[in-house]
């Protein structure tokens, strides 16, 4: 009685009668055989060799400086910020609002608490946090970068947001939204800073970073000289979701450079949330605090 004989895969070639009656392997289709694994482990290894070595004589020939004071030397290892400028941000800390972030410089020995916005219920994020004022370097890096396409200085400040992200408790976000531009705004400028904020922490954080969810569709004036009521006007209604059933139940980190009053992200919140997003925190590089700044002026003498 003869045995019935085992199926080929589909598209695989029969044995040939010797090697059938010689028992050697025949190769499936599709399937690395352990010769190819070994040639791509290896490739792979080659790979990863060839990189470091250039890796290392890119630090040894032209050094990374420090995005703080441009005269440290720093290798990858090490960041973007040398040990004293980064001990020199003018980091957030506690006091400050649970909800949306907003510090309070003027009662440092006060617990954290709802800041008045908080308390009348007028964000639709669960949370924002921003990782320093924007003040001093940081700010000068961020205009330099957002109005003056000096790109390079989008990493420093995505790191910014990769450290504060991990002590904030915001790594475990489904997807990685950045706040879009106006098509209009876009062509003006040629990138949205906001996007590529969020490609760099994407990356960092190994998570996806969703473009197609979120749209601008409206024009809108610059907020930068608005107040708050105009601001909110301003943007009332000029974002959409593309796809509703592509956020259903997702918890969206919004990425943004700075966040001033609020209004964009608030405004990019409430459309995520009434197309189904189960939850929406915000994170920004900076936090501007008008109503502060204006004291200092007055205090300092500045017009």
């Amino acid at each position: 009685m003869k045995a019935s004989r085992r199926p080929l895969p589909r598209g695989a070639m029969p044995p040939s009668s010797l090697e059938a009656e010689a028992g050697e392997r025949v190769p499936v289709p599709g399937r690395l055989q352990p010769v190819d694994a070994e040639r791509v482990l290896m490739r792979t290894r080659v790979g990863e060799v060839a990189r470091r070595i250039g890796q290392a004589l890119g630090e040894l020939f032209c050094p990374a400086s420090c995005a703080g004071c441009g005269r440290t030397w720093l290798e990858s290892r090490d960041g973007f910020w040398c040990g004293s400028c980064r001990e020199g941000l003018p980091w957030i800390r506690s006091p400050k609002c649970p909800l949306c972030g907003r510090p309070f410089p003027k009662s440092p020995s006060s617990s954290d608490h709802l800041c008045g916005n908080c308390l009348r219920g007028e964000f639709h994020f669960q949370c924002a946090r921003s990782a320093t004022y924007h003040s001093g370097v940081v700010r000068d890096r961020i205009h330099q970068f957002k109005f003056g396409g000096r790109l390079h200085w989008g990493p420093p400040l995505s790191e910014l947001l990769v450290e504060t992200a991990r002590r904030e408790g915001l790594t475990e976000a489904d997807c990685i939204v950045p706040v879009p531009l106006h098509v209009r705004r876009l062509r003006q400028r040629g990138f949205n800073q906001a996007a590529l904020l969020g490609r760099f922490l994407g990356a960092r954080l190994h998570r996806p970073v969703r473009y197609d969810l979120l749209y601008r569709f409206q024009w809108t004036d610059p907020q930068t000289r608005l107040h708050r009521e105009q601001r909110h006007a301003n943007v009332k209604n000029a974002f959409r979701v593309g796809n509703p059933q592509h956020v259903k139940g997702l918890h969206v980190l919004l990425v943004d450079d700075v966040f001033t009053t609020g209004s964009t992200l608030n405004e990019c919140a409430r459309s995520l949330r009434r197309a189904g997003a189960g939850e929406v925190t915000a994170l920004t590089v900076a936090r501007a605090l008008p109503d502060w700044k204006e004291d200092w002026k007055e205090k300092s003498g500045d017009a």
